[in-house]
């Protein structure tokens, strides 16, 4: 069994901060058999930050926004510990949202743009 170790807010901020393009795509499915390609980037965000619910839940909507190619997802933790993630077009107006209960996301709010089927961090574009 792996033991995965807990990585300090700064530390997960300051590798973020390394994530400028991709060298491979990793796939992210759902039971069903739906996918996402994510770089490096977001797949580091996936393993380290344990947030494999986060890409769940962007794949999740996919369905319903596939006439959408471009798409700002952001996660924010709320004031009562909470998480809630919107998507967005990339001119602020706003598509979807949902409610998360309580998790450990190192971070208390990140974004992910989501361009023809690819999560990426914006610093990778």
């Amino acid at each position: 069994m792996e033991i995965i170790e807990s990585i300090s807010k700064q530390d997960f901020q300051t590798a973020l901060k390394g994530f400028i393009g991709s060298e491979q795509y990793h796939r992210h499915r759902l039971p069903n058999g739906m996918q996402l390609l994510l770089t490096d980037g977001c797949n580091y965000i996936r393993d380290k930050g344990e947030a494999y619910w986060l890409f769940d839940l962007i794949l999740s909507w996919q369905l319903k926004l596939r006439k959408h190619r471009f798409q700002v997802w952001r996660l924010e933790k709320q004031n009562d510990n909470t998480w809630f993630a919107e998507c967005t077009d990339g001119n602020n107006m706003f598509i979807v949202g949902q409610e998360n209960g309580c998790c450990d996301f190192p971070l208390d709010k990140i974004e992910i743009w989501v361009i023809d089927g690819v999560a990426i961090l914006p610093t990778e574009y």
